[in-house]
């Protein structure tokens, strides 16, 4: 039995709209963090959580005339995530600081939908990635944004002008693990992506975890360079599972004590969530005999 600290917090949904029967529109964007503008802190960090969480969605988008006949269809290009309703204040908070931007929630399922429009891409985020050497490091999400930069760069105006036969990513090669290591942004990155795919829980027997995971063997050199990143060592050989999956399960005290010092230090500060549930973990490992000997500071503040 694994005990993982979630949903121990509510968020009240403040100023909202219906707009049809399928999602809410939120108008409100408040937030307690404190970044005044996506400077490449803020930036690697979304990507990172994007990373985790996020999509493209590519795809045809259905024209019609005057007389509603049905003419050539046009792409649809968008980047959004779907994530349970807890981490709505990260949301908003993501809107407030880009400027761009609408968060809905998806009734009977209690979550929300952030989406970044085709503007939203090219006049903000892309830009932005672009002037901090940023870059997406999952596979599935690499392969994406290679799609949305073929037709962008190449100005493809209608869905069946992109090749339906290009593979994009033919010649991708995944990064070794101390190429990762040495981005400058891969640690910030490293915090987005928790924020979006890891957890930090306690086992029936008592012992602490951080743990995070990803599909796919392309994705494998990013497992073994988070553990070489937080521990500072390699990480064992991991197996995928049944589902493709390769997880990375820190919970040694050498371990968590790593842990605690990469996400205490003030430059990889979880934000929203992530965040609560971080310091609940700490609260945890403070009141354990197991982990007396371990330096835990007091609760983390993300704000600067």
């Amino acid at each position: 039995m694994t005990f993982i600290l979630s949903n121990l917090f509510t968020y009240k949904l403040d100023n909202i709209y219906i707009i049809n029967k399928l999602f809410v529109r939120v108008i409100s964007t408040k937030c307690s963090h404190n970044f005044i503008k996506p400077d490449k802190k803020f930036m690697s960090i979304f990507v990172g959580f994007m990373d985790g969480d996020g999509y493209f969605d590519i795809g045809e988008q259905k024209q019609y005339n005057k007389n509603k006949d049905f003419v050539r269809s046009t792409i649809r290009i968008r980047l959004a995530t779907n994530v349970n309703v807890r981490d709505l204040p990260t949301l908003k908070y993501f809107i407030k600081v880009l400027g761009v931007g609408n968060i809905y929630t998806i009734q009977k399922k209690d979550q929300v939908r952030l989406i970044f429009s085709k503007k939203d891409l090219i006049n903000v985020i892309l830009p932005l990635m672009k002037l901090y050497n940023l870059e997406f490091l999952t596979y599935k999400r690499a392969e994406q944004f290679a799609l949305v930069t073929f037709i962008l760069e190449n100005n493809i105006i209608h869905w069946d002008s992109v090749p339906k036969d290009s593979n994009l990513m033919a010649k991708f090669i995944p990064k070794l693990v101390n190429d990762l290591i040495n981005l400058d942004f891969f640690s910030l990155w490293l915090v987005g992506f928790t924020m979006a795919e890891g957890s930090f829980g306690i086992k029936a027997n008592g012992s602490a975890f951080y743990q995070i995971k990803q599909k796919g063997i392309n994705n494998y050199t990013i497992i073994k360079a988070l553990c070489l990143l937080i521990t500072g060592r390699e990480s064992f050989p991991i197996k995928a599972d049944s589902a493709d999956c390769y997880q990375l399960t820190l919970l040694s005290k050498n371990d968590i004590q790593k842990v605690v010092g990469f996400f205490s230090s003030p430059c990889n500060l979880l934000l929203g969530y992530k965040l609560k549930q971080y310091n609940l973990w700490l609260i945890a490992l403070k009141f354990s005999n197991r982990y007396k000997n371990i330096k835990i500071p007091n609760q983390i503040n993300s704000n600067k």
